[in-house]
């Protein structure tokens, strides 16, 4: 696996020249310079603040990945180098990056040998790093592996930011979910918070879109703030009837972007996020539109307590109850509520799952056997901050489903 690919010394220089940054080498950082060389890594260049990539693993496969280390000029003499894991580079990476991967067990991986640059080069070649196939009790868990650069001999100094790398590992998680048949009516009773800024996110599956007003998210208070299927009234050209799923606050809403609406028969991610200011929707971690509303939209971010799936009509309040899903078969998991505002690569990076840990995470549901207690008919709220969700509708489960599924057949 050695020699996957090998950066010449003008291509090499000519990267650098345009995407390093002066600040962190020096002007030009070359040999006798009182700066001097610096080592980094090539697949750093052009990345703000750690980079990163994702890696695939599975309880079945592993994976083999490369890193090239790399100089800021040619050194007279050879140069010798390793890769270290530090855990204080992941520490970094989730500070900066508002993430909370775990480090992913050192034992699992192979880091190989010494890394010479030889004298009169810009870098070594491409140098592989192996990760074992993850063990079950790991799958599914965010989990990353960081790697830095450690000087072992020669006249070079290691770059502070380019230096490090994070991969970013994934891993199917499989499950049993909670399969409904019309309203899912779960809720989470008495959560009695106020959150200035907030991000509300779910996962789920719906098998059709026929009738309007079900909500899959709501709090009803002197008002309700709700996320609900509503607009178009009807197939549009482009996008089918009532499949937008449309922010309600108090006395203003907001509709997606057209065509960001929510397919049948298939994963589908939801999420609305509150600034302060504005509330912005994403569909299956992308932007799908933004509005600036006043603090009165969202009740002060006010949440006495939280449905999912459809709220049946909570203790005789309003609200779109079985007569509005009709039968309609859902599947509802990922549920959480944040006292922060998750950015959209956030979103995107975490919409299979999250460290129950991460902060700000203040509710965390995942509708599943493995989160269910059958005496007390309660899924566990995953953050331990003592919230349980519980429903008084009857579901079977839907057995085997993974993270990685895009669609899960109907029970």
């Amino acid at each position: 696996m050695r020699n996957i690919f090998k950066i010449g010394a003008f291509a090499l220089a000519a990267i650098f020249a345009a995407g390093c940054d002066n600040a962190e080498y020096g002007e030009g950082g070359k040999t006798g310079d009182v700066l001097g060389v610096h080592a980094f890594f090539a697949e750093s260049i052009n990345a703000a603040g750690i980079a990163s990539n994702v890696v695939k693993l599975t309880v079945d496969e592993g994976a083999k990945v490369v890193l090239t280390p790399s100089l800021t000029d040619r050194l007279d003499k050879d140069c010798e180098l390793r890769f270290v894991i530090d855990p204080a580079v992941l520490d970094a990476y989730n500070a900066s990056e508002g993430t909370g991967y775990k480090l992913f067990d050192e034992s699992l991986v192979d880091l190989g040998g010494n890394i010479m640059i030889q004298a009169g080069k810009y870098a070594a070649d491409a140098t592989v790093i192996s990760m074992d196939k993850i063990p079950m009790e790991l799958s599914g868990l965010p989990l990353a592996l960081p790697v830095r650069l450690e000087k072992v001999s020669g006249d070079v100094e290691i770059a502070s930011t380019t230096a490090s790398y994070v991969f970013v590992i994934t891993s199917p998680m499989v499950n049993d979910i909670a399969q409904f048949t019309g309203a899912a009516g779960l809720w989470v009773n008495d959560f009695e918070q106020t959150f200035p800024e907030f991000t509300i996110e779910l996962r789920l599956q719906v098998a059709n879109t026929n009738n309007r007003n079900r909500d899959i998210f709501c709090t009803i208070n002197d008002g309700e703030l709700m996320f609900r299927f509503e607009d178009p009234q009807s197939f549009d050209g482009t996008n089918p009837a009532h499949a937008l799923v449309q922010f309600q606050g108090v006395g203003d809403y907001l509709n997606p972007d057209s065509g960001k609406y929510i397919h049948v028969n298939e994963w589908q991610h939801y999420a609305v996020t509150y600034d302060g200011t504005k509330v912005t929707i994403y569909v299956n971690g992308i932007k799908a539109g933004e509005k600036n509303v006043t603090s009165k939209v969202v009740k002060g971010g006010y949440f006495k307590y939280l449905t999912f799936g459809g709220i049946g009509g909570y203790n005789g309040q309003w609200g779109p109850g079985d007569s509005y899903w009709s039968g309609c078969k859902q599947m509802v998991t990922e549920c959480r509520i944040w006292s922060l505002v998750r950015t959209a690569d956030q979103i995107s990076k975490n919409i299979q799952n999250v460290m129950p840990d991460t902060k700000g995470l203040e509710g965390y549901w995942r509708v599943s056997r493995s989160t269910y207690n059958a005496e007390t008919k309660e899924f566990a709220d995953l953050t331990g901050k003592g919230h349980p969700m519980t429903t008084s509708k009857s579901f079977v489960w839907n057995e085997n489903i993974s993270t990685e599924d895009t669609a899960t057949p109907w029970k």
